[in-house]
C-alpha cells in the first residue's frame, strides 16, 4: 500500500508498506544533480555527496559506519544527472534510526578542512580509475561528444582542474543548494506505518531554507559525426548512439520493448549476431538514458581493432532492419517477457521499490500501478517498435565514438546510413 503526505516545511513522504518484509529501506532524494551543476563547477555536487559520511556535529565518520553496520545495515549515495540519494537499509524494527541518521548527515554534515582534502585525493583517484577502465571512459566520452557543450555531457565525477581547485566555503553554499525542503523526497519502503515514518520525519527533518536557485533546465542538441579518441589499448570500444525519449514519453513502453530486443540480454539481436553467430567481441549490449526532457538510446561493443569497420556496419544493418522489417511474434514476445519479469523480479527488493516510489514522483508526480505497467507492456506490438525505430534511428541523429589504438584514415570510410 503506497500512502504519500507532506512534512510542514515542504519535504514530500511517500512510503509503501510490505507487511512480510523483514527490512526497511529509506532515501532521500534531492532533485538537483550534476545537469544543474555550470561548468565551473563541475563535480561539486558528487564531492558534496562523499562529505555526507564525513561526520556531522555530533558523529564521526566512524561513529557513521558503526552505527548503521552494529544492526546489520548498509548505508550508501549516489548522484545522478538530475537528483542526489542517499539511501539506508535495515531490519523494520530500526526505520527511526536510519532515518535520523540519513536527516544527520544530509543536514547537519560539518564538511571539515582536513576532511574535504583527504576526500578531494579520492576523487581524483575515482576518476583516474574511469580513465583506466575503457568501457566506463567510452561511455563518458560517449555522452561529451553526443551532448556536447550541455551538462548531461559532463561526467556527474567533474574533471581533476575542477576538483583540485574547489574550497570549502564552494562546498559550503552547494550543501545549502541540496538543503532546498521543496526539492526533497523521503521514500520508505518495507515492513512499516506510514504515519510513524511522518511523525519521525516530522522530528529529524523540519529544516527551512536559505533560499532557492531555479536553474534553467535547457533540452540538449544531439551532435551526429564520428569522434575517435586514440589510446594504446588492446582493443576498441565503440559507442553508436541515437536520439532517445525523455523518462515519461508516451511511447516509453515500446521504446524498452525496442531496447531489450536490439541488445538487452544474450537472446537479443546483437548479441546473438555480434558475439555468438560472429565471434566478434565478448561484450555488446544496447543501453538506455532517459532524463526529464530528452533521452538516448545507444549501443555498446569492445572488438579488436581491425574489426571496428565491420561492427558498425552490423550496428546500422540492425538498426535499418528494424525500421523496415517488423519484428516476430516469437521475438517480442521473449523480450516482453524479459521486461515483465524484471520488473516482477525487482519487487523482491525493498532498496527497488523505495526506488521505484521516487522515481514515479519524480518524472510523472504520481505512483504507477505495476499491473497497468505489465498491461501497457502487453499492449506493445510489432508495428509499435517498427514506429519507433523509423523515429529514432535516422542518420540525422546518429553519433558514433571510437576509443582504442584504431587508424584514423580506416574510419574515414564508415557509413553511419541507416
Amino acid at each position: 500500500m503506497n500512502q504519500a503526505s507532506r512534512l510542514r516545511n515542504g519535504v514530500r513522504v511517500l512510503t509503501e508498506n510490505i507487511p512480510h518484509a523483514i527490512s526497511v529501506s529509506a532515501g532521500i532524494w534531492i532533485l538537483r544533480g550534476s545537469r544543474s551543476e555550470p561548468a565551473e563547477r563541475s563535480g561539486i555536487t558528487h564531492f558534496v555527496e562523499h562529505l555526507f559520511f564525513k561526520g556531522t556535529e555530533t558523529r564521526t565518520a566512524l561513529d557513521i559506519s558503526r552505527e548503521i553496520e552494529s544492526v546489520g545495515g548498509s548505508l550508501n549515495a549516489f548522484t545522478g544527472k538530475e537528483f542526489t540519494c542517499l539511501h539506508a537499509r535495515a531490519l523494520h524494527n530500526r526505520m527511526p534510526l536510519i532515518i535520523e541518521l540519513l536527516a544527520d548527515i544530509f543536514l547537519h554534515s560539518s564538511l571539515p578542512e582536513e576532511e574535504i582534502e583527504r576526500e578531494r585525493q579520492v576523487i581524483l583517484q575515482e576518476i583516474s580509475m574511469v580513465d583506466d577502465s575503457p568501457e566506463e571512459l567510452i561511455h563518458e566520452l560517449f555522452a561529451g561528444s553526443y551532448w556536447r557543450g550541455h551538462a548531461l555531457g559532463r561526467s556527474t565525477l567533474g574533471t581533476p582542474e575542477v576538483i583540485s581547485r574547489l574550497d570549502r566555503a564552494s562546498l559550503v553554499d552547494q550543501l545549502r543548494l541540496l538543503q532546498d525542503p521543496e526539492r526533497v523526497l523521503l521514500t520508505a519502503s518495507g515492513r512499516l506505518d506510514h504515519e510513524e515514518v511522518v511523525k519521525v520525519a516530522e522530528s529529524f527533518f523540519g529544516f527551512g531554507s536559505d533560499g532557492t536557485e531555479n536553474v534553467a533546465v535547457e533540452t540538449p542538441s544531439p551532435h551526429r559525426g564520428l569522434h575517435l579518441h586514440l589510446k594504446d589499448l588492446g582493443q576498441a570500444h565503440i559507442c553508436l548512439g541515437t536520439l532517445g525519449y525523455p523518462y515519461s514519453h508516451p511511447r516509453r513502453y515500446g521504446y524498452h520493448v525496442l531496447n531489450t530486443l536490439l541488445g538487452g540480454g544474450m537472446s537479443s539481436r546483437l548479441f546473438q549476431e555480434i558475439r555468438e553467430n560472429r565471434g566478434l567481441a565478448y561484450s555488446v549490449y544496447s543501453f538506455q538514458a532517459s532524463y526529464l526532457d530528452t533521452g538516448m538510446l545507444g549501443v555498446y561493443v569492445g572488438t579488436g581493432r581491425e574489426a571496428v569497420l565491420e561492427v558498425v556496419d552490423l550496428l546500422t544493418e540492425n538498426f535499418s532492419r528494424l525500421k523496415d522489417e517488423e519484428v516476430s511474434e516469437d521475438e517480442l514476445r521473449t523480450a516482453k517477457e524479459q521486461l515483465k519479469g524484471n520488473l516482477l523480479l525487482s519487487t523482491e527488493s525493498t532498496g527497488s521499490r523505495m526506488s521505484k516510489l521516487a522515481m514515479n514522483e519524480i518524472y510523472f508526480g504520481r505512483q504507477l500501478d505495476l499491473n497497468d505497467v505489465i498491461e501497457e507492456i502487453e499492449r506493445v506490438d510489432a508495428a509499435d517498435v517498427k514506429a519507433i525505430s523509423e523515429d529514432l534511428f535516422r542518420p540525422e541523429y546518429l553519433g558514433l565514438t571510437v576509443l582504442g589504438d584504431v587508424d584514423r584514415d580506416a574510419l574515414a570510410s564508415i557509413n553511419m546510413d541507416c
